[in-house]
């Protein structure tokens, strides 16, 4: 075996962190928005992101946020997806530069006023 040729097993090393293969996308998706100074809370149900620096549409929404999930994706052979709160889908799971830049594309403060104050 090759030094930069991992073992199988290394290849889905989430057996260790007691995640599932789509939550260890979430959560290093979760690391990598958290750098680019977005909040994030990795629930059940998905990957909670909120940009605090831009106003949301409401009192429900102070800030804009959305909610990523990861799951298989039919048509792609069943490779893991993020999607996006409406279900639509954002990129496969393992490109991770992509998906940041698509979400960080869609919490953009656009308008320039500043934000509510909030925490998750």
């Amino acid at each position: 075996m090759s030094f930069d040729q991992p073992r199988e097993t290394d290849a889905e090393s989430t057996s260790f962190s007691g995640l599932s293969a789509a939550e260890a996308r979430l959560a290093a998706l979760g690391a990598h928005l958290r750098a680019h100074r977005l909040a994030v809370e990795l629930t059940s149900t998905g990957l909670k992101v909120r940009n605090l620096a831009a106003p949301g549409c409401c009192d429900e929404n102070p800030v804009l946020s959305d909610k990523i999930t990861c799951r298989p994706f039919d048509r792609d052979g069943g490779h893991l997806w993020f999607f996006d709160s409406s279900g639509h889908p954002i990129t496969e799971a393992e490109r991770i530069v992509d998906a940041v830049v698509w979400v960080k594309g869609r919490l953009a403060n656009r308008n320039g006023l500043p934000a509510t104050e909030g925490t998750l």
